[in-house]
């Protein structure tokens, strides 16, 4: 460490304190003084372990709360019980100045300066029977912070984005900071493609902070996807992927497809997802259309997923077979929508999907090996894949097992791709073999 960095530390803490009253934060980096002083709507700071993220965005929030007297400001992570041990340890162990605390509320979660000023620590944990964070619904917030960014889904993002209406700033932001994921993260994808000028993204590219015994640690990591994302930065693809897309199968197809099946995963407080795939006359795979939802039942549903049958003529709904009764809901509304709708053109039927998990993922790997291909505007499935990976066992290597997390519309996807293979439950089988019969 710079002597000069050391003598500084050396000081008494009321010193440090009062300096830091006046002067401001010392930066780690000039990624770090560019996203203190950022201005543009979205900003995202990502970095290796260490390299002051979570206490960037800390200074910040404090910062932004002394500047504007009265104004609401919100740090948020997507589990409230992560905050105390890591967001909120940093706050008020190396930023907050409890001289300028007038109040606070535990129960809340709230601080209040004594300029008006309060700030919000916040999770967006959905609430039960909603599948939204209902704490979130009331704030009117002059900035948004994010720490670990990578954990919140879009649609978080965009309920924080839609809260940035706190009139007495002259400016709103959502700022975040985060540790990197795989290349294919909503969040990347957010902030580079296309590049936007009321976006700005920064790396970290050091800490002149860092003592050196803790950089010999970064840089004793393994050259693995998790070795490049926390030792150096990277936003790198993990080991034991189970599928792969190339860039050239995500593009609309070409033609209008020959037979279409939908697969549905359902959820609620977690995601409800339905993968629209089509088949071409040659027999290529496509995913066409994509339906995803949060806190909606299924009678909220019908009506949209009618719509969609009707637009790309599906014939059939292959669904999660664990929920019989949400079948039978899915089954009373697209039938309540034909009756509605005269000259309805609706045939899609309902029936459980194959849900041989392995089966499922060799089914779907060979689709996308043989050239499926999937619409950009898929985007939660697209988002999903890269992350999709098999589970690590104890002593090294991979099980042959999915790690059940984010796969909402990885499952609809093998749901779809297996009723290409042969689903007994299809009642369109037996046309499809030259039958004779059909469906009513």
């Amino acid at each position: 460490m710079d002597p000069r960095i050391e003598a500084v530390h050396a000081l008494p803490i009321h010193i440090l304190r009062e300096l830091r009253a006046k002067l401001g934060p010392s930066f780690a980096s000039a990624e770090q003084e560019r996203f203190y002083d950022s201005r543009e709507t979205e900003v995202l700071y990502s970095g290796w372990m260490g390299a002051g993220k979570s206490r960037i965005l800390c200074e910040k929030a404090w910062s932004i709360a002394k500047t504007y007297p009265g104004c609401t400001v919100g740090v948020f992570r997507k589990v409230a019980a992560s905050l105390p041990a890591t967001t909120l340890r940093t706050f008020q162990r190396d930023v907050m100045q409890m001289d300028r605390i007038r109040a606070r509320n535990l129960t809340e979660s709230w601080w209040e300066l004594d300029n008006g000023s309060r700030i919000y620590f916040l999770g967006l944990d959905p609430d039960p029977m909603t599948g939204v964070p209902s704490k979130i619904g009331s704030l009117e917030l002059a900035w948004a912070g994010v720490d670990e960014a990578i954990e919140v889904t879009e649609n978080d993002w965009m309920m924080l984005l839609g809260r940035l209406r706190d009139p007495r700033i002259p400016f709103h932001q959502i700022a975040a900071a985060t540790n990197p994921a795989h290349p294919k993260h909503w969040l990347l994808l957010r902030f580079t493609q296309p590049p936007d000028p009321n976006r700005l993204m920064l790396r970290a590219s050091s800490n002149r902070f860092l003592p050196d015994d803790y950089k010999a640690i970064l840089d004793s990591l393994p050259d693995t996807a998790i070795g490049r994302r926390l030792g150096r930065g990277e936003w790198a693809a993990v080991e034991g992927a189970i599928w792969r897309v190339q860039d050239w199968q995500v593009i609309a197809p070409p033609a209008p497809s020959r037979r279409v099946i939908a697969g549905i995963d359902w959820g609620f407080v977690h995601l409800f997802a339905c993968e629209v795939l089509g088949q071409s006359s040659g027999g290529r795979l496509a995913v066409i259309a994509e339906l995803t939802a949060k806190g909606m039942g299924v009678d909220q549903l019908a009506p949209r997923l009618a719509e969609l049958a009707e637009a790309h003529d599906i014939v059939a709904f292959h669904c999660d077979p664990s929920e019989p009764g949400l079948m039978d809901q899915l089954r009373r509304g697209l039938a309540d929508h034909r009756h509605r709708h005269f000259g309805c053109k609706l045939r899609a039927t309902v029936v459980p999907a194959v849900n041989d998990v392995l089966p499922g993922l060799s089914a779907v790997d060979k689709a996308l090996r043989g050239g499926m291909t999937i619409d950009p505007s898929a985007s939660q499935l697209l988002s999903e894949i890269p992350g999709y990976t098999w589970k690590p066992a104890r002593g090294g290597g991979y099980l042959e097992q999915p790690v059940e997390v984010n796969d909402d519309a990885c499952d609809a996807l093998r749901y779809a791709v297996m009723a290409f293979e042969g689903n007994p439950n299809d009642p369109w089988a037996s046309l499809r073999a030259g039958q004779a019969g059909g469906v009513a």
